[in-house]
């Protein structure tokens, strides 16, 4: 279920409908539909959900009232998290995310790998030894968080979640490093990082101006140059945006490298 269903469901108990809601709220008519393929705005997710008496989690991840499943100390810990503005709260998860992932880095290390035994070489009259075969590929790999939402390197992407699989990259001195590994999507970097390129991320709450960094602007991901106030383009045919809601902003780490995939 998408978030056109959810929408549409809460209207059918309300016996309301889609036309309505647009009406009601100034978009256009069929906007609503159009967002099974189109991402909308925060800003239009949050007038539908007011409209429908629900919240914007509800109508983005289909969440309900899951707290009461929880323990004691999630519950307390979840209290503290709704007090926070947006800022404090990607702080916040940033830190759990690092946390979370030294702690299986940690529990890897725990497990004694099992070594295979080597074949023997039996040495045969008038017979050269066996010799002990090698590994064809001996290049060393490690795995690192990669969202599914890349960085974009020009509009925005908006985030309407933000799962990360793995993925295996060439275990350089940068990769190690890094926290997690994102995607670039468009051209307002190069010649420096280009449309498709896979960089090391290192997890940091703030970078230095000069910096490039993966940073969150009004719910939309971008790799950029920070610029204090702005985040810069290196491309000279694309406008640096400007940030003028500081609350809705947020850094998600420093890019220290481009990263090389397995199988490149």
């Amino acid at each position: 279920m998408d978030i056109v269903d959810r929408i549409r469901q809460l209207a059918n108990q309300k016996k309301i409908s889609l036309t309505k809601i647009e009406k009601a709220l100034g978009f256009g008519n069929g906007t609503i539909g159009k967002w099974i393929k189109q991402s909308p705005s925060c800003e239009k997710i949050k007038l539908v959900a007011d409209y429908l008496n629900t919240s914007t989690d509800y109508l983005i991840y289909g969440g309900g009232n899951f707290d009461i499943f929880l323990d004691k100390d999630e519950k307390e810990l979840l209290n503290y998290y709704k007090e926070l503005d947006e800022r404090d709260k990607g702080s916040i998860l940033g830190k759990a995310e690092g946390l979370a992932e030294a702690a299986r880095r940690q529990k890897a290390l725990a497990v004694t790998p099992i070594k295979k035994a080597k074949p023997k070489v039996t040495k045969l009259p008038d017979i050269e030894p066996v010799d002990e075969p090698k590994d064809e590929d001996e290049t060393e790999y490690i795995d690192l968080p990669f969202p599914d939402i890349p960085a974009s390197a020009g509009t925005g992407m908006y985030l309407v979640s933000d799962y990360a699989e793995t993925i295996q990259v060439l275990a350089t001195d940068e990769a190690r490093k890094a926290d997690y590994a994102i995607k670039v999507s468009g051209k307002s970097m190069e010649p420096r990082y280009y449309d498709g390129d896979i960089l090391a991320v290192c997890k940091q709450p703030a970078v230095d101006p000069g910096e490039v960094g993966v940073f969150v602007y009004n719910g939309e991901r971008y790799v950029k140059q920070f610029g204090g106030n702005r985040l810069i383009s290196i491309n000279p045919d694309y406008q640096d945006i400007f940030i003028e809601d500081p609350d809705s902003f947020f850094c998600q780490g420093k890019v220290i490298s481009v990263l090389k995939m397995k199988n490149e």
